[in-house]
Parts: structure tokens; C-alpha cells; sequence
């Protein structure tokens, strides 16, 4: 069975990005920091072009809760919503890159809202990449 995937570009990441980036004017921010794997790419590029100290995941969990708060927690999309739950979960600020309609957990900020089913590849993977999301993968 065939996958309809849509292939997204390089220009569609930083548009998605800029969008992000305007809604953060205002925002006391000290820390950026990427979910793993997919939101691994944007957080760093969401630090080059707001200089927002980029820090690791896990280095972002084991912040005080205040400053947690004040840490964007980027992933490259919010599908079902279960990754970007615990980010929630533990008060920081999310942003996502997309949004799928349906989503469990709706990030505080979002670049474009998906409304179809097709698996989304971005510039970053592989173009063969399997459809199925991170935590669903077994680890060898």
C-alpha cells in the first residue's frame, strides 16, 4: 500500500519559523530547546534567528519549574499530540512547526494547521522515511 506523503521544503520550514518568531515579540523567553528527534532541527534554527540560548531536552526537563516556563519547547509537528503532551505536561511554552487537525494537545504557538492524513516528510529525513511517529518505534 502506498503512503501519500507530502514532501515539505527548506523555504516551508523558515516560513513556518518567521511565522512562529512573530508571535514572539513580547514573550520572556531565556531558553529554546528541541523534542526529539523531529523538533531537534527547528529549535536550533528558532535560536539562530531570535538568539534564544538553545539547551538540550534533557537539560530543559530538569529546569525549575519558573524557568520552564520561560523555555520554548519546539517539535516539528503536534499529530497526535502524545509527545508534546509531557512538554505540557511540564509547564513550558510549545511551539510546532504544523498542527494536524484532531491533535490531542494544541501547542501555545503553531505555524500551519494540517487537515488531511498525508505523512509529512521534512527536509531533515530521509525521503523514504518510514510513517510512524517516534514513540511508536521500537529502539534496538
Amino acid at each position: 500500500m502506498e503512503i501519500n506523503k507530502l514532501y515539505l521544503s527548506w523555504k516551508w520550514v523558515d516560513d513556518q519559523i518567521n511565522k512562529i518568531g512573530d508571535k514572539l515579540e513580547g514573550l520572556d523567553l531565556e531558553f529554546v530547546s528541541g523534542i526529539p528527534r523531529g523538533g531537534l532541527v527547528p529549535a536550533v534554527m528558532m535560536s539562530h534567528a531570535f538568539g534564544i540560548k538553545y539547551i538540550s531536552y534533557s537539560s530543559a526537563k530538569a529546569l525549575p519549574k519558573e524557568l520552564r516556563s520561560k523555555t520554548l519547547v519546539v517539535d516539528d509537528i503536534s499529530d497526535t499530540g502524545v509527545t508534546l503532551a509531557l512538554a505540557e505536561e511540564l509547564n513550558f511554552f510549545t511551539a510546532t512547526l504544523c498542527l494536524r487537525v484532531g491533535t490531542k494537545t494544541v501547542p501555545n504557538l503553531t505555524g500551519t494547521l494540517i487537515d488531511d492524513d498525508r505523512w509529512l516528510v521534512f527536509p531533515w529525513e530521509k525521503l523514504d522515511s518510514i510513517p510512524m511517529q517516534d514513540y511508536l518505534v521500537e529502539s534496538k
